[in-house]
């Protein structure tokens, strides 16, 4: 069996307005309380757990969707005047509003809640051969 990634804890200070904001921007199915968790299902296998706790240190989230969901994401942050860049911010100065357009498919970084937060729509392709899974 191939190894997937199953579920992760991510720290959010109000994890209410969090798990709310990850559903609906990310169109995601309804969450549900695990515990001490607001739990979201991102595919088959992911499943990311909200706690309320302090963000120590913001972690990266990089989410894959296809053209049209992009398309919603970036209509929604130009609407709602959410800042989003096209590298990691501080990379390029004077980047704010753009889209990356390397070759490997448009993403753009934001802040959510606490962490640096990302939306692609092709996988990486520079992964060195051998480090890919079977």
């Amino acid at each position: 069996m191939p190894i997937a990634l199953h579920h992760m804890i991510v720290p959010v200070a109000d994890r209410d307005a969090a798990v709310a904001w990850f559903v609906d921007l990310l169109e995601l199915r309804e969450p549900w309380q695990n515990g001490f968790f607001s739990s979201v299902q991102l595919d088959d296998h992911l499943v990311i757990n909200f706690a309320a706790a302090p963000v120590p240190e913001p972690v990266h989230l990089a989410f894959l969707v296809d053209d049209d969901h992009f398309d919603r994401v970036r209509a929604r942050f130009d609407a709602d005047g959410t800042s989003y860049t096209a590298d990691p911010p501080g990379r390029r100065p004077g980047e704010v509003g753009e889209v990356n357009p390397d070759g490997s498919g448009r993403r753009l970084y934001f802040r959510g809640h606490g962490h640096l937060l990302e939306v692609l729509t092709e996988r990486y392709t520079h992964v060195p051969a051998g480090s890919r899974s079977a």
